[in-house]
């Protein structure tokens, strides 16, 4: 059937977003998940398929991919979180022609980790806080405040802003906790945003940019605007261009006037759908690339001055931050009566089923609003991919 998709995983905001830009298509899409009830489940165009906790069993992750893939003829597969990164490296677990736009394994070690994207920054001279290795808390050299980062992790996690010694003596244990690595980065003061880019072996096809005017879990952009992309082009087709990526990219930056500088990378598609309602379809190019049927020769340029949000996002993001019912009351309030942003994480006026997780979010934090922190913390396990996953299959070739 070349009207199905395969979703990599389905507890991510960007695996919810991305059914939200499909809405208007023909596709029926088969989502990945160990959970039954994901973000991604409550959709009429998904049907879930049951698969082990790639963590704890990435080898038996993979072959069930191979499996479905041996049984169903999807068009495409969507790596809507890392487990784009896991199949680059497990490609002996895979059948040998995949329908997915993805990088290669060496492709992604330039910027799955934060240390390896800011040396690859460096390399290519593009603007990037000033940073350093960091061996342990006495060799940090760089004046406060700053942020203290491990090498790898999402939605903010294992990220910390020190503004003094005390912060840095109450976070020193981390540092030795275990085998990862950390950097430190430089704190600038400016607009946090995001440049989405895809590209086909290097060459640039669709480029969007955009600023967060709404805060999510970890500080992440739950409702944007997009902006005019032109700088942001020119840094992220240089990088896309010299690595020969292929599939979607997307850099985070701070914005400070007229200058970017970029913090890190996230060598996939991110949340889609501000991009999408500015003019950039970057689900239906992957879908294109993997299939080989895009055709467009012009650069796809997102339209500024286009704002939405994700309301469940957005109060998952207050909670986090105030762990207040009238917060969080305030939140929904706002927002539910912006007539100028566009709801795009659960259009249920488009895609009923996805009222349910906004119902049962919203009771869950009004009842206990200091659950939110075990409630992100379950989101995250199971759409994120662990480096030690990574290097466990990387060390099976």
């Amino acid at each position: 059937m070349k009207n199905r998709l395969l979703f990599l995983e389905g507890s991510s905001l960007t695996s919810r977003e991305t059914l939200t830009v499909l809405l208007k298509e023909s596709y029926k899409i088969d989502v990945l998940s160990p959970r039954r009830f994901s973000i991604a489940y409550f959709s009429r165009l998904t049907h879930r398929v049951p698969i082990v906790d790639v963590n704890r069993f990435p080898v038996d992750y993979l072959r069930q991919v191979s499996q479905l893939l041996h049984k169903t003829n999807y068009k495409a597969i969507l790596p809507t979180h890392e487990e784009g990164w896991l199949l680059a490296n497990g490609k002996q677990f895979l059948p040998q022609s995949l329908p997915i736009a993805l990088a290669d394994k060496e492709q992604f070690k330039m910027l799955a980790g934060k240390i390896a994207f800011a040396e690859t920054a460096d390399l290519l001279g593009l603007p990037t806080p000033k940073w350093e290795y960091v061996k342990d808390a006495d060799s940090i050299l760089l004046d406060y405040p700053y942020w203290l980062k491990a090498d790898y992790g999402t939605a903010g996690r294992s990220v910390y802003k020190i503004s003094s010694k005390k912060d840095l003596a109450e976070v020193t244990s981390k540092l030795t906790a275990s085998d990862e690595e950390w950097m430190v980065q430089q704190d600038i003061v400016g607009d946090y945003g995001q440049v989405q880019a895809v590209f086909d072996h290097g060459e640039l096809l669709a480029v969007h940019s955009s600023v967060k005017v709404g805060s999510g879990a970890g500080g992440s952009a739950a409702a944007r605007l997009s902006i005019e992309s032109k700088i942001t082009r020119e840094h992220v087709e240089k990088l896309g261009q010299y690595i020969q990526w292929h599939g979607c990219l997307t850099l985070d930056f701070i914005r400070r006037g007229d200058q970017f500088y970029y913090i890190e990378c996230n060598p996939r598609m991110v949340e889609p759908a501000n991009a999408y309602k500015a003019g950039v379809n970057f689900p239906k190019i992957m879908i294109e690339l993997a299939s080989h049927s895009y055709a467009k020769s012009e650069v796809i340029l997102g339209q500024a001055g286009v704002e939405t949000h994700s309301l469940m996002a957005l109060i998952i993001g207050t909670a986090e931050k105030t762990k207040s019912r009238r917060k969080i009351l305030q939140t929904i309030k706002y927002w539910l009566l912006r007539c100028d942003s566009e709801e795009v994480l659960t259009p249920i006026w488009k895609d009923l089923p996805s009222i349910i997780p906004l119902v049962t979010i919203i009771l869950r934090l009004l009842i206990k609003p200091k659950s939110v922190e075990n409630l992100v913390n379950q989101t995250v396990q199971h759409y994120s991919v662990e480096s030690a996953t990574v290097k466990n299959i990387e060390q099976k070739n």
